[in-house]
């Protein structure tokens, strides 16, 4: 508490000049003892009423000027001084007043004995308020009995505790309540010392109490007894207990385990090792290892296959030590969250899995070699991994963007509605290697008044409403990278002659400016539409075509690239499985075929919106012909007919097998590329048994020799 919070501001202040009279006056109107004397607001002393009284008794005349009674050594203190400050100074300097002076040493005020009174009943009974919330608010019970061994105080947790009404406590007797308290609160009397961390058992709870003695004036006049419930902690003991008693077993039949076994938690560090595993890896300190990477330790297990993707491995084959082995993995839950993992690795007396290894080693050849082929004939730039196909064209076109994305030169992309148009020209940016960004704007999707500003920006004041400071373009935004213009054949014609400028120049004026600005930019465009047919109806201007047209890219409709359909399917239900959480595996046979039958006229956009709807409605693990449109359907049914009214029945079946097995054949390769030839993971990835992905390798007759990892 600060002086200023309890002085007197309300007091008497008057010039050196003024007399007696006025003195006295100021005194019987303020009620004040001392005044203070003050010239251009600086103290110059005080004024005592008992020094006017003496000068009275002098014979002091009333008009006299009080300037021989002032008293110019003052004992002052400041408002923003602490109280306890205050007090120290005035006891120091015998005063029962001080003149209280702000930070310019300007009367602020004056602090009477009565004052300083006023603050210490105050501070004092904060300090009560604080001692009660606190007692009141504590999780320990507490009560206080005086020496009829009556409660007289207590706080909520003890009436809780107690579940009694706090009136029906107060002045009862304690031994009526608790009777074993009486012992120790007699020998708290006796003794006058604390009595702590007493264990009592009540009735439904047990509890740790203290006894402390209150004193007054030197003597004991009551004892406040604090409690605290244990009841819960006592069973976490016992919990705690089992739970050590749980370990010891677990520890003992891991121990006992032919295996080796490693427990990992959730960031993939080793909490438990049984023998088998430290023998594996040569260790002959567990607890060396403790608290270790899975990863660090046992580098040649992809523990991320449990941690990670949470997928439960039932056996891989892995070398450790040149030693063959079998890894089983596990996700650990608990309340439904994943808490770790558990890896099981059998090493020892592989030879009864001998011919299984022989098996496994001759397909993985097998694989290999297929591997190293596909690899071959698909080596296209990483950044168009996201163009999913295996279809020849769309081969062809991915290998032309990635030559072409390595020149300058303007690339026009031609393609219907919904074939990827854009994932081409990402893909042509990434391989650019530029260091820009990629600035994407659909010039059909902008109001024609409003292209200008978004393709050019502006400056500050350009226009009513103009942005402060003004605005970047798109150009200037893409600088050092790629713009990428779709639904060129939509821009306003009036606009096109300013593109051609910039095409051509490099450079470009905001709207609003004086000056140009240089852009190094590499400019992609792509339409759904005929624009040579548009310069000849003179809706395109013919040079700023030929500009765009350097290079053409033209990218085939779903309907030409039927084999893609298998991969493309798996790919987007791969994607919805990441998503949205469900957990399925694919599309029937049935539905391939029937999508393989229609002409898809909005091409894989309509495919990715078809499989979203049945991937919704399906409930089991394929989404199948029932949950296709019936469009789908009838083209099926039109085929059909038509098929057989040309009599080719026989003809028809041999040909959709071949057209099955081949898909399928198309959709394991794919899917070992992906995996770099990992069985398992393959297995994974078209979600069936690593059993069945061998008799498929074995129908199709792929052999050879390659070096796949296992």
């Amino acid at each position: 508490m600060r002086v200023s919070d309890f002085m007197t501001t309300d007091y008497v202040d008057l010039p050196p000049g003024s007399t007696i009279r006025q003195v006295i006056s100021a005194f019987s109107m303020k009620r004040l003892d001392i005044c203070c004397i003050t010239e251009d607001n600086k103290l110059v002393g005080i004024v005592h009423k008992y020094t006017v009284y003496k000068a009275l008794l002098d014979n002091y005349a009333l008009e006299d000027s009080i300037s021989q009674l002032i008293n110019r050594e003052v004992i002052t203190i400041y408002k923003e001084q602490h109280l306890l400050e205050a007090r120290d100074i005035m006891i120091q300097g015998n005063v029962s007043q001080a003149v209280v002076l702000d930070n310019n040493n300007q009367v602020h005020g004056i602090m009477t004995k009565t004052d300083l009174i006023t603050s210490n009943m105050a501070a004092l009974q904060d300090m009560l308020n604080r001692m009660t919330s606190l007692i009141e608010n504590l999780q320990d019970a507490v009560i206080f009995i005086n020496k009829d061994l009556k409660i007289t105080t207590l706080n909520k947790t003890f009436v809780t505790l107690f579940d009694l009404e706090k009136e029906l406590l107060i002045g009862s007797k304690i031994e009526t309540l608790v009777p074993s308290f009486k012992r120790w609160i007699v020998e708290t009397f006796r003794t006058e010392k604390i009595h702590d961390a007493k264990r009592i058992d009540l009735q439904d709870f047990t509890v740790i109490a203290s006894f402390i003695p209150i004193k007054e004036l030197g003597n004991v006049s009551g004892v406040m007894i604090v409690l605290r419930d244990i009841t819960s902690f006592e069973n976490i003991a016992d919990e705690l207990e089992t739970t050590n008693n749980i370990r010891k077993i677990l520890d003992s039949a891991l121990d006992l385990s032919y295996d080796g076994v490693v427990i990992t938690d959730n960031n993939g560090d080793i909490t438990m090792t049984n023998k088998g595993f430290n023998e594996l890896f040569n260790f002959t300190n567990s607890k060396k290892i403790l608290g270790r990477s899975i990863a660090e330790i046992a580098p040649q297990i992809n523990s991320d296959q449990s941690l990670k993707y949470d997928r439960k491995i039932k056996g891989e084959l892995i070398e450790i030590d040149q030693k063959k082995c079998i890894v089983a993995q596990m996700p650990i839950y608990q309340n439904g969250q994943k808490i770790g993992a558990i890896l099981k690795i059998i090493f020892r007396q592989l030879e009864t899995w001998k011919d299984i290894l022989f098996h496994m080693d001759k397909l993985e050849n097998q694989v290999n070699f297929y591997r190293d082929e596909l690899m071959r004939i698909s080596q296209v730039s990483n950044s168009f991994k996201h163009i999913i196909t295996v279809n020849e064209q769309m081969d062809k076109l991915k290998k032309e963007a990635s030559v072409a994305a390595k020149s300058p030169t303007n690339i026009l992309i031609t393609g219907e509605s919904g074939t990827g148009k854009e994932l081409i020209a990402k893909g042509i940016h990434e391989a650019s290697g530029r260091k820009g960004e990629f600035v994407t704007i659909n010039c059909g999707a902008i109001p024609a008044e409003l292209l200008e500003s978004e393709f050019f920006g502006y400056e500050e004041g350009a226009f009513t409403g103009a942005k402060r400071g003004g605005k970047k373009g798109k150009f200037e935004i893409a600088n050092n990278g790629t713009l990428f213009l779709d639904e060129i054949a939509d821009m306003p014609f009036a606009l096109q002659v300013k593109l051609l400028r910039v095409i051509q120049e490099q450079e470009f004026e905001r709207l609003g400016a004086i000056e140009s600005t240089k852009v190094d930019v590499h400019i992609l465009t792509a339409t759904n539409k005929n624009i040579a047919a548009l310069v000849e109806q003179e809706k395109f201007r013919e040079d700023l075509y030929y500009r765009i047209n350097v290079i053409h890219l033209k990218i085939p409709s779903l309907k030409e690239r039927l084999d893609d359909i298998p991969l493309l399917c798996k790919h987007f239900i791969d994607k919805f499985n990441y998503k949205f959480g469900k957990n399925i595996i694919g599309v029937t046979p049935e539905v391939i075929q029937a999508f393989q039958k229609y002409h898809w006229p909005g091409n894989i956009r309509e495919l990715e919106n078809t499989l979203e709807r049945a991937y919704h409605f399906t409930d089991s693990s394929w989404i199948k012909m029932d949950l296709i449109s019936k469009k789908f359907t009838h083209s099926d049914r039109s085929t059909t007919n038509r098929m057989e009214k040309q009599n080719t029945n026989q003809a028809d079946n041999i040909d959709r097998k071949n057209v099955i097995d081949n898909t399928d054949k198309e959709i394991i390769l794919k899917a070992l590329i992906q995996s770099e030839g990992n069985r398992t993971k393959a297995a994974s990835i078209l979600g069936i048994s690593r059993t069945t992905l061998y008799n498929k390798i074995n129908k199709y007759s792929i052999t050879g020799e390659i070096n796949f990892r296992g």
